[in-house]
């Protein structure tokens, strides 16, 4: 467990320390694209899509853990169940 929490709070300050950098370049197209008349109507567009295309991939990911924890606890109660008591002969 301790070594999970190591892991996942060195990729949080890996993302934390480069997040200006990443965010940079979407900053960049919508200010691209509000400054041409025809491009107001698609900015709201494209900020929709900068916006599924940073949760979809979380979606995704919390959804296949969610089956492989599901299937890891169906597993463990078959195990634990399927186990003759040593009190009962």
């Amino acid at each position: 467990m301790q070594k999970l929490r190591s892991i996942i709070l060195a990729i949080a300050v890996i993302l934390a320390l480069e997040s200006s950098v990443w965010s940079q370049g979407c900053a960049m197209c919508r200010s691209a694209l509000e400054s041409s008349p025809e491009g107001k109507v698609l900015a709201s567009s494209f900020a929709h899509g900068i916006l599924l295309l940073l949760f979809l991939p979380y979606i995704i990911f919390a959804t296949i853990s969610w089956v492989v924890y599901r299937a890891y606890r169906r597993k463990s109660k078959q195990r634990f169940g399927e186990s003759p008591n040593p009190g009962q002969a």
